[in-house]
């Protein structure tokens, strides 16, 4: 899709759909971007309009009485999907002197049913069927990927996890398996990814959670470790400073054996999905101690740790083959892109 978008919606060699001042010139800090919140409102009457549109592409294909793109996953594709609370994206504005995003709540199944259907659209027109055809104008009515509001938007976070050494490093990578995953499935990710989410269902954690760290140490400890608390299901707070492994990994942090840049910020051409570019380095003592007990697979596929299991090495030729590859996600492509460019600032070459 990224080849068929205008060109006034892509930057030079950059695999996502972004804008002016979202890949910015140097890595900066997590903790720069501004986080803010917005009381949402009942009903949003932009979303139930592409809902209504959007539900006419499953509709006509008589799924079991599936009226929209999540019921079609969950009834006919079998998919176990939880249809928890997400941080929904309402803006984002990233410049030298503005780092900030807007937020509201929303609920994972109005983005399956009003962003991630774009993909199951792109799949329909694919088909030689000129019904079809004609009958997948969604992406067309929303008109623009950059308009968050006529859509519910979930913000996917991206990490390429990079365990550095003395004289190397190496980064982990996660092929997605689409028996348990939606977006990106059957690609090759970096790890951890994940929504932005609350830690659990209560309205407590909805403002307790609006954090982007904390997300990111929840998606480590679920994609690495194999957390159940991490995956946002239960009903009670985790503690952030005492809990494994995100004692550990705050504690690291605050050393400065832990540290999380971010690269930049796009949109996945194909669903439309805002995606948060970045990369966190955590020195190799420190990376063993916190993940002594790493998975091989997770609930949502194969983790690539390389022969060693201290990472694919960071070098040209690896960065190189796995961002040519035809399996690769362009959000993991545009992370490693990243990463390598700035292998200097981040003391990495």
């Amino acid at each position: 899709m990224l080849e068929q978008s205008p060109s006034e919606w892509k930057l030079n060699d950059f695999p996502m759909l972004s804008q002016d001042g979202w890949v910015p010139e140097s890595p900066f800090d997590l903790d720069e971007i501004q986080l803010e919140w917005k009381e949402p409102d009942e009903p949003d009457d932009l979303v139930e309009v592409s809902r209504r549109s959007a539900s006419k592409l499953v509709s006509p294909l008589a799924l079991r009485g599936a009226n929209g793109y999540s019921a079609a996953l969950t009834r006919v594709g079998g998919l176990h999907l939880f249809n928890g609370r997400i941080y929904r994206l309402l803006e984002v504005e990233f410049s030298e002197s503005v780092k900030r995003m807007l937020f509201t709540e929303g609920v994972y199944f109005d983005y399956l049913d009003t962003s991630e259907v774009l993909t199951f659209e792109a799949q329909l027109r694919d088909q030689s069927n000129t019904t079809v055809r004609k009958r997948s104008s969604y992406r067309r009515r929303l008109r623009s990927p950059f308009d968050f509001r006529n859509r519910v938007a979930s913000l996917g976070i991206d990490t390429l996890t990079i365990r550095v050494e003395a004289q190397s490093a190496g980064f982990f990578l996660h092929r997605r398996d689409p028996a348990r995953v939606v977006n990106n499935s059957s690609l090759i990710g970096v790890c951890p990814a994940g929504e932005f989410t609350p830690s659990d269902v209560t309205y407590e954690a909805v403002k307790n959670d609006l954090t982007l760290w904390r997300n990111v140490m929840r998606e480590f400890a679920e994609e690495f470790l194999g957390a159940e608390e991490a995956q946002g299901r239960g009903g009670s707070w985790i503690n952030y400073d005492e809990d494994s492994p995100y004692g550990e990994l705050s504690r690291g942090r605050d050393a400065g054996r832990i540290r999380i840049k971010v690269l930049g910020f796009g949109i996945d051409p194909l669903p439309w999905k805002p995606e948060l570019l970045t990369v966190c380095l955590i020195d190799a003592d420190c990376f063993d101690a916190i993940f002594d007990n790493m998975l091989d697979s997770n609930d949502e596929g194969l983790l690539l740790k390389g022969r060693s299991r201290k990472g694919l090495p960071f070098d040209n030729a690896t960065v190189t083959r796995y961002c040519n590859g035809r399996d690769i996600s362009p959000n993991a492509k545009a992370c490693l892109q990243l990463a390598w460019r700035h292998r200097s600032e981040l003391g990495l070459g």
